[in-house]
């Protein structure tokens, strides 16, 4: 039977995490500061795998990539896949895609507060897999990913690597994935990033909650997106 929607737990704001402005505005959070690190457990312990689709686009557009991933929250609707999933999926979503994380996200990162549309999907890197380097469509606000790697080791590759321009030989950082660590960043035509090969190596997947964070769309189905604003104002 599907499980009842579950309202998420009422719990202290998340600390405010550290904040970067180079090479686009960004946060970071450590672990256990986002979800807390027995909820983080939870969601480690029960990753459906078996239910992630793999998607690849080997050759031509903007970006290439290979990975496998489920949509669990898209246009204020839970996908179905949800009524599977241990209960705190349910909880984790609902908190994530809720408008009061949106626009907390929206102040740290110096965005204006606007209304989102928030999609929350589950990725999996298995080895081998990546995504090359690309910025964005304009629609979106901010992205965010919350690692559930516990034990990830550096050399088996999958960092998160943010550049300064689209032909910049070496990234400005590369951040890691971890155990509940998190890290959210700014859309903007410099927001360039990709994921860095898993190496064949690797003893485990590359797993992570990802939130794709749109500017709503109005009443005409144009994109309400104040981006234009300097960001950090």
């Amino acid at each position: 039977m599907p499980h009842p929607t579950t309202t998420a737990p009422a719990r202290p704001r998340p600390e405010p995490g550290t904040r970067h402005a180079h090479p686009f505005p960004h946060v970071v959070f450590g672990p256990g500061t986002l979800l807390g690190a027995d909820t983080t457990a939870r969601l480690t312990a029960t990753f459906p795998a078996h239910l992630l689709r793999t998607a690849h686009h080997r050759d031509g557009g903007d970006k290439t990539y290979t990975v496998n991933a489920l949509t669990l929250h898209r246009h204020g609707t839970p996908a179905p896949e949800l009524n599977d999933l241990d209960p705190v999926w349910h909880t984790v979503v609902a908190r994530l895609a809720a408008p009061e994380h949106g626009h907390h996200m929206l102040r740290l990162l110096g965005l204006p507060t606007a209304p989102l549309d928030i999609e929350v999907r589950l990725t999996e890197y298995r080895r081998g897999g990546w995504m090359s380097r690309h910025t964005d469509r304009p629609d979106k606000a901010f992205s965010q990913n919350i690692y559930l790697c516990p034990g990830w080791q550096r050399h088996w590759g999958g960092g998160l690597g943010l550049y300064t321009t689209s032909s910049a030989p070496d990234p400005v950082t590369t951040f890691q994935p971890g155990d509940g660590n998190s890290l959210a960043f700014a859309r903007s035509e410099n927001s360039w990033h990709e994921v860095f090969p898993v190496d064949p190596r690797a003893r485990a997947p590359r797993r992570a909650l990802l939130l794709h964070a749109h500017w709503a769309r109005t009443e005409d189905h144009t994109a309400h997106h104040p981006a234009e604003a300097p960001c950090g104002s």
